[in-house]
C-alpha cells in the first residue's frame, strides 16, 4: 500500500491576486479614484477568476489585530487577559500582589501534585482532572510572571544606556589622555626645533616665528631655509592643537 506524501516550502507563495494589477487595470484605477465611479461590470483576467476593479484597492489598516503566516498579531501590543485565552483565572482581578499571588498558587500547586499522586495509586482513570487543574495553575502563574516584562523591558533598556554612557566616558577620557599627551610632545618638538636653531645660527630666539628676523641671518640659504622651516612647523604645531582640542570639545 503506498501512502501519499505530499511536499510544502515553509513559506507560501506569494498570494496570486498580484497578478491582477496589469498596467491596464491600474491605469484603470488611476481613473476611477479620480472619478469616483467604480464600474461594476467584472473584469475577466484568464485564469484568475473575475473581480471588479474596485478590489484592487488596497485594505484599510487594521485596528484591532490581523494575521500572518496563520499567526494572530494584535495591533496593540498588549497582554491578552485569561478570559480572552479561555482560561479560567484563578487570582483576583485589578491591582493584586503579584508576591503574594504567586506564592497562594505555588501552594495549591503542590496541593493538587499531591492529589494527582494519590489519584494514581488509588484510581488512575480519574487523573485528567488533576491535569487540567495542574495546567491552569501554571498558565495562571504564567500569566502574572507576563506582566513584569514591561517592567523587565525598561530596566533592561536603563541598564544598557547605562553601560554606553560609561562607555563613552571612558572613551573621552582615554582620549583626553591622549590629547594631553600629544599636545605635550608637540610641545616639547616645538622646543627642540627652537633649540636646534639656536645651536645652528645663534639666533634661534628671534627666528621663531617671526618672518621679518629671517634676514638677518645673513646671506646663507641654509640658514634661512631652517628657518622657514621651523616657523612652517610651529603654525603646523599650532594648527594641530586646535584641531585636536576642538575635536575633544565636540565629542565630550
Amino acid at each position: 500500500m503506498t501512502e501519499q506524501q505530499s511536499t510544502g516550502s515553509a513559506w507560501p507563495d506569494p498570494p496570486s491576486f498580484y497578478k491582477r494589477y496589469t498596467a491596464e487595470n491600474v491605469e484603470k484605477l488611476k481613473k476611477a479614484r479620480k472619478t469616483g465611479i467604480y464600474p461594476e461590470t467584472p473584469i475577466s483576467l484568464p485564469p484568475l477568476p473575475d473581480f471588479l476593479l474596485k478590489s484592487l484597492e488596497p485594505p484599510t489598516p487594521p485596528t484591532d489585530s490581523y494575521k500572518i503566516f496563520d499567526q494572530t498579531w494584535q495591533v496593540e501590543d498588549r497582554l491578552a487577559t485569561l478570559n480572552e485565552l479561555g482560561v479560567k483565572q484563578l487570582f483576583p482581578e485589578g491591582q493584586i500582589d503579584r508576591i503574594k499571588e504567586l506564592k497562594k498558587l505555588n501552594r495549591t500547586l503542590i496541593v493538587q501534585y499531591l492529589g494527582l499522586l494519590d489519584i494514581l495509586v488509588n484510581n488512575p482513570d480519574e487523573f485528567g482532572q488533576r491535569i487540567e487543574n495542574i495546567s491552569t495553575i501554571f498558565i495562571n502563574m504564567h500569566h502574572i510572571l507576563n506582566e513584569y516584562r514591561p517592567h523587565q523591558a525598561r530596566e533592561t533598556l536603563k541598564l544598557l544606556m547605562e553601560n554606553q554612557v560609561a562607555k563613552k566616558r571612558q572613551q573621552a577620557a582615554e582620549l583626553r589622555r591622549k590629547s594631553a599627551e600629544t599636545l605635550q610632545m608637540l610641545h616639547d618638538f616645538g622646543q627642540e626645533i627652537g633649540h636646534s636653531l639656536t645651536d645652528h645660527t645663534g639666533r634661534g630666539g628671534e627666528v621663531f616665528g617671526k618672518f621679518e628676523h629671517i634676514d638677518h641671518l645673513g646671506s646663507n640659504s641654509e640658514d634661512v631655509k631652517m628657518s622657514e622651516t621651523c616657523i612652517k612647523n610651529e603654525g603646523t604645531s599650532d594648527a594641530l592643537e586646535l584641531n585636536v582640542t576642538s575635536a575633544i570639545d565636540s565629542i565630550v
